[in-house]
């Protein structure tokens, strides 16, 4: 009886120690001026959910829009007039900026920014910037995504298993033929390197093996989000990869493919949140570990764990990680 009083305590303790860790993190962001809003950075696929943070600790109104200014995507568009902060566009993106994966952990990296959410954890090459430099970073993973396959509505195939999409990025299948479809060549696009896809791709999905040398087809080469997804608008017969989602919340129906079911499992939220689908990923929050604790910086990395930053993450289309 004794234990299970002091295990009753002990839950009822980290419990409350819970509750006041959110309330005074609430609490700091309650009265924020923008002046004291710390400077943020992340990737194109993650730029929804910063925002949306962001637009909620603020008071600024937000909704989901079509970008007819930028890439064929939905984001989430500010109403900074009807804000509780008056504060331009321009304000806005000279504190939030958004550098890409690489980019952002580039400018983390070297001061010029404080808090990033980006499309994966840290990399090799940004490791190793940031030893030469003699920064560590704090990273941790925020919410889980994928690497999703996609084609041309108009490709007979429709799966693929984990070998198949191997051996088409080492080139050894080089005819749709070989995986069911139709006899025609295939072309295989792929991402920048140092690009969050690029970085998935080779770790989650190759695992070692040598992909296609895109220097000596850089045609196949996309430097942007958006990049498969023209490219296979206009090639009935390449495939891609990208985030899902970038594909299912960002550009959902304004751009026509296809994703593809990988060994025989469709990606969709049930599949990301059972994990039967094979390339689960996630998108991770960093900052330096040298940030003091008080900073607003480091109370706004802290928030992102917290259950209202998870709620918010949900909101964006993102499945937060509690």
């Amino acid at each position: 009886m004794k234990k299970l009083y002091i295990f009753a305590s002990s839950l009822v303790l980290a419990l409350f120690a819970s509750c006041d860790k959110e309330n005074i993190v609430f609490k700091d962001f309650k009265d924020i001026t923008f002046e004291e809003w710390p400077r943020t950075d992340c990737s194109t696929s993650t730029r929804p959910v910063r925002d949306l943070v962001a637009y909620n600790l603020l008071g600024i109104p937000y909704k989901w829009q079509e970008d007819w200014m930028g890439s064929p995507t939905y984001i989430i568009k500010p109403e900074y007039w009807n804000g509780d902060i008056k504060i331009s566009s321009k304000e806005y993106i000279e504190k939030n900026q958004c550098s890409g994966t690489h980019g952002a952990y580039v400018n983390l990296i070297n001061g010029e920014t404080d808090v990033i959410i980006a499309s994966r954890d840290i990399s090799r090459n940004e490791q190793q910037l940031a030893s030469e430099k003699g920064v560590a970073l704090k990273t941790a993973p925020l919410a889980t995504d994928a690497l999703v396959f996609i084609v041309s509505p108009m490709n007979p195939v429709k799966n693929l298993t984990v070998e198949q999409v191997q051996k088409i990025y080492t080139g050894e299948i080089t005819n749709w033929k070989e995986v069911g479809g139709e006899d025609h060549a295939i072309t295989p696009y792929i991402r920048d390197a140092d690009s969050g896809s690029q970085e998935k791709m080779e770790t989650m999905v190759m695992k070692g093996l040598t992909m296609i040398d895109g220097k000596y087809m850089p045609e196949i080469i996309g430097s942007q989000m958006a990049s498969p997804y023209w490219q296979i608008e206009h090639d009935e017969y390449g495939i891609g990869y990208t985030p899902f989602f970038y594909c299912t919340a960002m550009v959902r129906d304004l751009l026509k493919v296809d994703m593809l079911s990988i060994n025989g499992v469709m990606p969709s939220k049930e599949t990301l949140r059972n994990g039967s689908y094979p390339f689960i990923s996630s998108i991770y929050a960093a900052i330096r570990e040298s940030e003091e604790p008080n900073s607003k910086a480091c109370k706004f990395y802290d928030f992102l764990f917290t259950k209202s930053g998870a709620n918010m993450i949900d909101e964006s289309g993102y499945i937060a990680i509690r």
